[in-house]
């Protein structure tokens, strides 16, 4: 594992090396714009498919399936920060997600949207990574839909769907709701709200007992994003009692 993640780093730097050399070379305009677009797209998959952590966990260990099943579901409940006010339709959004209690351990997201009209999105999850044990799959996808008085679109209702797979002792199917409040102070922006989770899980033969497990987990959650240069960089939280959860993004709005 040692080796492996040492192999991960070496790779991450020479990306990173030869992005900073294309930037220095190429000239503004759109070959530029679209340089930068492909990099970000690049970043994001890349520090998804390579991203492992020696304290993820998704087995069942002292009795303690119903914590991991909870936590897990949690960490699907993340929806990507589509700006309702933005004139781009596309948005690329990847980060870190850990646990203040350590009950998940810490774990990527890559999430992207599409705006189809100026009141409805399209959002989606597809990627997978490998663990110290485990190489769990996520598939989701949901819809925004943006509301408010006037031409003011400032509050979002999402509901959005993830299918959690690929592990050796259970898969979940997660749902989430939620309706947030986009608020804009100086030249940082506000997303908050409240929001339930609800999740369905299935284990594998003699792992656990019982084999399925259902539940809800109602949350409040609170971002805030900020731009600079190309990027949108953010940090979350959804919190609920017992568990809080904390995340970093950067996201790329790209047309």
């Amino acid at each position: 594992m040692k080796r492996s993640k040492k192999l991960n780093q070496r790779l991450n730097h020479r990306i990173i090396k030869i992005i900073f050399l294309i930037l220095f070379v190429l000239p503004n305009g759109a070959l530029f714009s679209f340089t930068v677009n492909l990099i970000f797209i690049i970043l994001a998959l890349s520090g998804t498919v390579f991203s492992q952590t020696a304290d993820s966990r998704f087995d069942f260990i002292d009795g303690d399936a119903k914590s991991v099943i909870r936590s897990s579901s949690f960490w699907l409940s993340e929806s990507p920060a589509m700006d309702p006010a933005s004139n781009n339709r596309i948005i690329i959004q990847s980060g870190t997600l850990s646990s203040i209690k350590k009950i998940i351990g810490e774990y990527p997201n890559f999430d992207f949207g599409i705006k189809v009209t100026r009141n409805l999105a399209i959002t989606g999850k597809l990627f997978g990574f490998s663990t110290a044990k485990e190489s769990p799959q996520i598939l989701g996808a949901g819809i925004q839909y943006y509301y408010g008085g006037g031409d003011t679109l400032n509050w979002v209702s999402s509901i959005q769907r993830v299918d959690l797979k690929g592990l050796s002792h259970f898969r979940l199917t997660s749902l989430t709701f939620d309706i947030r409040k986009w608020i804009e102070w100086k030249s940082i922006q506000f997303r908050i709200g409240i929001g339930s989770n609800f999740f369905k899980e299935r284990s594998y033969k003699g792992y656990s007992e019982p084999s399925s497990m259902k539940g809800q987990i109602n949350f409040v959650g609170a971002d805030a994003l900020m731009s600079y240069s190309f990027f949108k960089y953010g940090i979350g939280t959804r919190i609920h009692p017992g568990r809080t959860l904390v995340t970093f993004f950067i996201q790329k709005e790209l047309f």
